[in-house]
């Protein structure tokens, strides 16, 4: 069985993913501000909370899926409104090479990662930001979850990849069992007239 094939069958069952609290949405307004019409991609977005979320923050939101049941649980969900697009995309097949380069203020993967492709998923995230752009990368830690569920989680050697991308900042900070990291690309050198 495929990937998405696990995860159609996953949400075809009603089944989501952790919601989104309070405390997540107050840590992201904290780290992130308004988001003003900054454009933001929601890399897993499954059935579209998350991305629901930060369009409520003011950002222009496109969440991606490589399931399809999750992108039509997202588009029914969440309804029409301007600035919140959903699509079905395969990231480890190379869809997230589809976009855009520079295209996006804001990249978001929320409890996603630990299923992707790390080194891959980065590198492009890292093509898809502006310069001064952000990646936050929400993730329980493998090493502190019970026998056989350590799966859902980076471990420790793949957060000390992420962290090596070269980042001009990271923030790290605690969301009740979650690591939330923020990391920031490197603004573009201005160029000075002499």
């Amino acid at each position: 069985m495929s990937a998405a094939d696990h995860w159609n069958d996953h949400y075809k069952q009603g089944k989501g993913f952790r919601p989104v609290a309070e405390l997540e949405v107050d840590l992201l307004t904290e780290h992130l501000g308004p988001g003003n019409g900054r454009r933001a991609l929601d890399v897993g977005c499954g059935t579209g909370e998350y991305s629901a979320a930060l369009h409520d923050l003011g950002f222009q939101v496109t969440g991606v899926d490589f399931s399809e049941v999750a992108v039509a649980t997202a588009q029914d969900r969440q309804g029409e409104r301007d600035g919140l697009d959903f699509r079905l995309l395969d990231v480890d097949r190379g869809g997230l090479d589809m976009l855009p380069a520079g295209e996006f203020d804001l990249i978001t993967c929320r409890l996603f990662l630990p299923f992707a492709d790390l080194v891959p998923t980065v590198a492009c995230a890292r093509r898809l930001l502006v310069p001064g752009g952000r990646l936050l990368v929400t993730t329980p830690l493998a090493e502190r979850q019970r026998a056989g569920w350590e799966s859902i989680g980076l471990r420790s050697a793949s957060l000390d990849l992420l962290r090596a991308f070269g980042w001009s900042a990271m923030t790290e900070y605690p969301l009740d069992d979650l690591l939330c990291l923020l990391l920031t690309t490197h603004f573009a050198l201005e160029r000075t007239s002499r």
